[in-house]
């Protein structure tokens, strides 16, 4: 089981067009209050301002009619610009279909060695849509309401899917999460600065006694001045299964701070100042050190996690998810997840 780190990416901003069209009386009125509210902006709540995160009505937009889309997808790299025939190796002609649901395929028709060859190929080719039977427009809108936290349900009836094709498409977007947290993992902490590290029982309760206890244990840390953090499932937490993670993920001369739990107690032996709280008679030391940040941080992941359960192979996707969605929880999580599709898929001509 791979465990995940972060890397939180950077959105840009788009400058405001300056309107040079002249105003009537009536719409310098309106300008007028606006300005007197406290707001430059033209309509009411400013519903004409330029909006800096995606909305639902920005991707209709681009779904006006097939071209559009297609452009639009080039443009923005999530399919191919063109393609390589495998058979000449010439450039491909896009060309109007309608014998599949994009409208538009790669094709190739040229005559080498007085024989004619026809070669078609799929705009879908080596992306994120290459093997859904759904539209273009649907797992768009899939993806952007996943991106959005819609529940599953909902999402299965807003596009009349399946069973199995929501469960699916919902995997599907938990493993771009992770794929790129693994790919843009950095290192917590370095000196002076302070990360809480801890672990928790998902599924029942961590202190629950008196039978045998059913769930996976889960070993994290978290940056007490940052999002930085990591989760890593474990099936031990004795010291020889968490030192590892802690030396893979935590910079040397880091301040750790944890619970009086005995896997951490040879910690300064490995290069990091170690504070402790013993949690069954305070839960802040006096010298003021605690580990609110790391408990409130699984708190806020049991609660994101499926309330039926999760298995076991498919927990580390979870953890992703969730990972994903603190790291970037300030940033528009569409156009995030566009980047890193476009990262992890990255259509070419010849793939």
């Amino acid at each position: 089981m791979e465990d995940k780190g972060i890397q939180v990416a950077i959105g840009l901003k788009r400058q405001q067009k300056v309107s040079t069209v002249s105003q009537s009386p009536l719409e310098a009125l309106k300008e007028e209050r606006a300005t007197q509210c406290g707001s430059s902006l033209r309509g009411s709540y400013g519903r004409n301002c330029e909006h800096k995160k995606w909305r639902y009505d920005d991707l209709v937009a681009r779904m006006q009619d097939k071209e559009m889309l297609v452009d639009w997808l080039m443009a923005e790299g999530l399919i191919a610009g063109g393609r390589l025939c495998p058979l000449c190796n010439e450039k491909m002609t896009l060309t109007k279909c309608e014998d599949r649901s994009d409208g538009w395929k790669w094709g190739c028709r040229r005559q080498e060695n007085n024989k004619r060859h026809k070669t078609e190929i799929s705009i879908r080719k080596g992306s994120w849509f290459e093997k859904s039977k759904m539209t273009l427009e649907e797992v768009l809108k899939l993806t952007y309401w996943w991106c959005q936290d819609l529940d599953q349900a909902q999402i299965k009836h807003e596009l009349g899917l399946g069973e199995s094709t929501g469960v699916d498409w919902d995997s599907f977007c938990r493993e771009v999460c992770e794929i790129s947290l693994l790919e843009n993992s950095e290192i917590l902490g370095e000196e002076g600065k302070i990360v809480q590290i801890d672990e928790s029982k998902f599924g029942k309760r961590k202190y629950h006694r008196g039978h045998h206890v059913e769930g996976q244990w889960v070993f994290g840390g978290i940056e007490q001045d940052s999002r930085k953090c990591f989760l890593v499932a474990v099936e031990k937490r004795d010291e020889g299964t968490l030192l590892p993670i802690i030396q893979k993920w935590i910079a040397p001369g880091t301040i750790i701070v944890s619970d009086c739990w005995k896997a951490y107690c040879n910690l300064e032996n490995h290069g990091y100042e170690h504070r402790t709280v013993n949690h069954s008679v305070e839960f802040v030391n006096e010298d003021g050190d605690n580990t609110n940040k790391i408990e409130g941080h699984w708190r806020h992941a049991k609660c994101k996690l499926p309330k039926f359960g999760v298995r076991k192979h498919l927990f580390s996707t979870y953890l992703a998810e969730f990972i994903w969605r603190y790291t970037h929880r300030n940033e528009d999580l569409f156009e995030v997840f566009l980047k890193d599709v476009k990262q992890i898929y990255a259509p070419t001509m010849v793939n």
